[in-house]
């Protein structure tokens, strides 16, 4: 069983869920109410976040997402001293090598202009093609954050498989060839990639939740159980999460401080 090893993070509040059993899908509409418990936290508000250092840190977007529903973590990450890039890859519905190819050209932008090592946070799906950033280009990276991504697998909720199916027929309609994408049969060797270890110059750490309603829980921890962070929620929500927040902060700064002793 993975723990937390942030004692500053409360418990979950839902009743614990065994096994592998995902919660109905509906209940990631709730997602609002972590976005009203983060405008009235103290963290929203910086108070008692150990600031940050001006490290560039990309922020990406889940599956058929974009960056706009990341405004709130930026603008925040901005606040605690931060400098903050989108992903720029548009919309997450595409082919996820191609992504990784656009996120890549984000991150030599922020390395080039801040003359620092990239940090990466990313949600859902999101955090899967920051990792394959990683491993094909370690020498702009320092650091990774998954918000629930499907670490250690793809077993994601039922609904999902709908979408991934109109994917495909949005790449179609686009003039790509989506047969085999997500597949290991795919040209961009998307996900013979991205299984490869992460590189030991890019630190990284997964936060999630056990009433995750799209990523089983499960498949979204590190190996390791000390990389792991709950904190309770929504899937959805994982991007407002006031908890989240400040797991995050205190990741920021734990690697930062990392690093200067290690220089």
């Amino acid at each position: 069983m993975a723990s937390t090893n942030l004692v500053d993070i409360q418990a979950p509040t839902l009743e614990p869920i065994e096994g592998t059993t995902m919660p109905p899908i509906w209940k990631e509409t709730l997602w609002p109410v972590e976005w009203m418990a983060l405008r009235v936290s103290p963290v929203y508000f910086g108070i008692g976040v150990t600031r940050g250092d001006g490290s560039p840190i990309i922020l990406v977007p889940g599956f058929m997402g974009t960056d706009a529903y990341l405004l709130e973590l930026y603008l925040w990450l901005k606040r605690i001293g931060y400098r903050p890039y989108m992903s720029g890859i548009g919309i997450n519905a595409e082919c996820p090598g191609r992504l990784t190819d656009k996120l890549v050209r984000t991150a030599e932008k922020a390395r080039a202009e801040t003359g620092r090592p990239v940090r990466i946070i990313g949600h859902s799906l999101g955090g899967i093609i920051a990792r394959r950033a990683c491993v094909e280009r370690p020498d702009l990276f320092a650091q990774l954050i998954y918000l629930g991504s499907p670490v250690q697998g793809v077993q994601a909720h039922p609904a999902i498989g709908v979408a991934v199916s109109l994917l495909r027929f949005a790449m179609t309609a686009l003039g790509f060839d989506p047969v085999d994408c997500l597949t290991e049969r795919c040209s961009c060797a998307f996900l013979r990639r991205v299984v490869e270890p992460l590189p030991d110059s890019v630190s990284h750490a997964a936060i999630y939740t056990r009433h995750d309603g799209v990523v089983n829980w499960h498949d979204a921890l590190e190996l390791d159980p000390r990389l792991n962070h709950e904190v309770g929620g929504t899937h959805t929500g994982l991007v407002y999460n006031p908890r989240a927040y400040r797991a995050v902060a205190e990741l920021l700064a734990r690697a930062a401080a990392a690093e200067r002793l290690a220089a």
